[in-house]
């Protein structure tokens, strides 16, 4: 059974819209190595990239023995037509490539022009991209060098819902959070699990000012939901003029902020993101009182806005 809350002419408008705004791809390629790949057990597809120093050293990082294992980014595609996983993965090619970075887009049953829009519960096909997803992520770490302790959650535009849900789900499987210009659920996130990432786990959240005003609206109170539950870092970005465009130059640099990693090109990194002009956003207070669970007392001030300073995870030994 479908569930809408907005007529879906309405939605067909917005997407018509999207389409036409920024769902082609206009990163370069990477040099390195694409997959599609369909896990064994449960048949889910996915979509792998190898960096290209992956590729050349048939999987022994450049900073050996230092650095044994690379980082993974899941990426969560938006709304099927006008986005999938293909476009989901060749976006992040190129960053993988500069920060040295494995890449996975799972195809998702949930991002699609049929769902519940908002989303705002587990339906049938939310839970099976749970169960592909998770296989899909062990078949990532059976099969290559990717390190299961440096995981990003990233996502763009509708693709949002899911890359929030699965590290309030499952946040020991995760490392950081970095969506762009997404969508946001509280009402598909549980509080229960909070405690046990709301110290560990660094949350940025990149919004377009001009983007679409659902995802806008969404992101900004993604970043107050997060502020509201104090968590330790939680970076909000609004984008200067920045419609629904692909941008995963931000995660990228946000992501190996966070886990300590040296880009492999930093003058390619800093070139990439010198093309987004941020500002730091920070949510009004009756709209963090709005995201604030009953019962819990009033968030403390953002805290200044400093790295997290903590050995690389990717520098673990195997």
């Amino acid at each position: 059974m479908k569930h809408f809350r907005y007529p879906i002419i309405a939605v067909f408008a917005i997407l018509s819209l999207a389409h036409s705004s920024g769902c082609a791809v206009p990163q370069p390629r990477g040099e390195g190595m694409y997959k599609r790949v369909v896990e064994p057990r449960t048949n889910a597809v996915y979509h792998l990239y190898l960096p290209v120093d992956y590729v050349k050293n048939n999987g022994r990082h450049p900073l050996y023995p230092r650095v044994q294992r690379w980082p993974l980014v899941m990426t969560f595609h938006g709304m099927k037509p006008y986005d999938n996983a293909i476009p989901q993965e060749k976006e992040w090619e190129k960053q993988a490539d500069i920060y040295g970075y494995v890449v996975c887009a799972p195809e998702l049953e949930t991002s699609d022009s049929f769902m519940e829009y908002p989303l705002t519960r587990e339906h049938n096909y939310v839970l099976r991209d749970r169960e592909h997803v998770l296989a899909a992520m062990d078949h990532v770490f059976e099969t290559t060098l990717a390190d299961p302790g440096a995981v990003l959650s990233t996502s763009w535009s509708c693709g949002g819902y899911l890359a929030h849900y699965f590290v309030n789900r499952f946040p020991e499987r995760f490392s950081c959070v970095a969506t762009r210009l997404s969508n946001f659920s509280d009402k598909l996130l549980v509080e229960d699990t909070v405690p046990r990432y709301r110290d560990k786990i660094p949350i940025a959240v990149f919004i377009g000012d001009g983007d679409l005003p659902k995802c806008k609206s969404e992101s900004e109170e993604a970043v107050a939901w997060y502020m509201a539950r104090n968590f330790r870092i939680v970076r909000g970005k609004m984008i200067d003029s920045m419609g629904h465009r692909r941008i995963p130059q931000t995660a990228a640099a946000f992501f190996a902020e966070q886990i300590g990693l040296t880009p492999l090109n930093p003058i390619q990194a800093a070139e990439t993101v010198s093309l987004v002009r941020m500002t730091e956003y920070y949510p009004p207070p009756e709209l963090i009182a709005k995201m604030t669970p009953p019962g819990v007392s009033s968030p403390r001030s953002p805290p200044p806005i400093v790295p997290q300073r903590r050995p690389c995870p990717a520098a673990t030994e195997m």
